[in-house]
């Protein structure tokens, strides 16, 4: 299936390329609860924070989704909500309509790609291999998210796949952590930026997760990934 081209919105597409560029990082949260979505919303926000990623992985998605965005409205929040492990272009449709920035998934279906492109929503597909990340990159994808990126080979991979197509736009994910030098290796390797989740809140610290320490966590991967990729 070829990419759609004829009603994409290339200014909003640079857009949110240059956010994630600029931002070095997609911050992940999954399986957490509405009072704990704000807290990550509001953190997040006042952190600096432009995007981040919510993982519809729980039965309650859809709903903890739905009042994040109702929040966000509410408060003015001016940062982006993607949301990932989207599977289906059912699901695509169904948290694009209920408000969703960007839609991220494992991997590549060309389907949810062209549901993207048709409905001007910026699409990170998961890929593993290079023959899959070119094929991503044909459907029409502007970033690829490499998975699981530490499991596949890690920065040398990156590395050496980069080798002979210098302009790959790679994001890994899996295996980041907040350790200088494993952020400084995925940075060295040519990444766009790197997603990082379960590293930077545990699923323990998700249960309790106050707004000091939420806002503390965004603020240290701010200043980490800055301090590694300069």
């Amino acid at each position: 299936m070829a990419r759609v081209t004829e009603s994409i919105d290339k200014l909003y597409f640079k857009h949110m390329y240059s956010i994630l560029k600029a931002q070095g990082v997609l911050p992940l949260v999954t399986q957490i609860n509405i009072e704990t979505a704000k807290i990550v919303l509001q953190s997040a926000a006042d952190a600096g924070i432009k995007i981040i990623e919510f993982a519809a992985r729980a039965d309650n998605a859809k709903e903890v989704f739905t009042q994040m965005i109702a929040f966000k409205k509410a408060n003015n929040l001016e940062v982006k909500i993607a949301v990932g492990s989207i599977l289906s272009v059912d699901d695509a449709e169904t948290f694009h309509q209920l408000g969703a920035d960007c839609i991220v998934c494992p991997h590549t279906d060309a389907e949810i790609g062209n549901y993207c492109f048709k409905n001007n929503i910026y699409w990170i597909p998961g890929a593993a291999t290079l023959n899959e990340i070119l094929h991503a990159n044909k459907l029409g994808a502007d970033v690829v998210k490499l998975f699981p990126a530490d499991k596949i080979g890690g920065p040398g991979y990156v590395k050496a796949i980069r080798a002979p197509f210098p302009n790959l736009r790679i994001m890994p994910t899996g295996g980041v952590t907040l350790e200088e030098s494993n952020l400084k290796s995925w940075f060295k390797s040519g990444v766009v930026c790197v997603g990082i989740g379960s590293n930077l809140f545990s699923k323990e610290m998700l249960l309790s997760l106050t707004y000091e320490e939420s806002l503390q966590a965004f603020q240290n991967l701010i200043e980490v990934v800055e301090k590694t990729r300069n």
